[in-house]
């Protein structure tokens, strides 16, 4: 997935840049890292900080604390929301579980791209409160 107008229709259809401009959009994949990995490489180690976004364009991940799976993510979802702006150690790993490609987004990129278009500062505040909300929810 080569093209950058692919890439704007892909983010588009996230919660977190749904509300952003294409142009906005181009900005922040002109600056962004598109990986690919083998099924088994290790993306995000349990070890180490974590200050990137990663959206998944293509293939699978799985969340591993230690070798249980406590989640997984697909094709159109994303992650490191909560590291991104703040980096942190992840409590886990992440793992492709198959061929897998990703658009990395350091925390740096994505602060210049917020400062330069306000609809992307919007749009990833807004879905963090939204999923603040339902965690606060789910404890009552």
């Amino acid at each position: 997935m080569a093209i950058t107008f692919e890439k704007v229709l892909v983010l588009k259809n996230i919660p977190i840049f749904s509300e952003s401009s294409e142009s906005a959009l181009s900005d922040l994949i002109a600056g962004a890292e598109e990986k690919t990995y083998k099924a088994g490489d290790i993306i995000v180690d349990q070890d180490r900080e974590n200050h990137y976004l990663f959206i998944i364009l293509t293939g699978e991940v799985h969340f591993l604390d230690h070798k249980e799976v406590i989640g997984e993510l697909g094709a159109r979802q994303y992650f490191g929301e909560t590291t991104v702006l703040s980096p942190a150690i992840l409590p886990y790993h992440v793992k492709a579980v198959s061929k897998t490609t990703l658009l990395r987004i350091s925390g740096s990129r994505l602060y210049q791209m917020m400062a330069l278009h306000p609809s992307l500062a919007k749009g990833f505040i807004g879905e963090l409160s939204r999923r603040l909300r339902q965690e606060q929810v789910k404890k009552i």
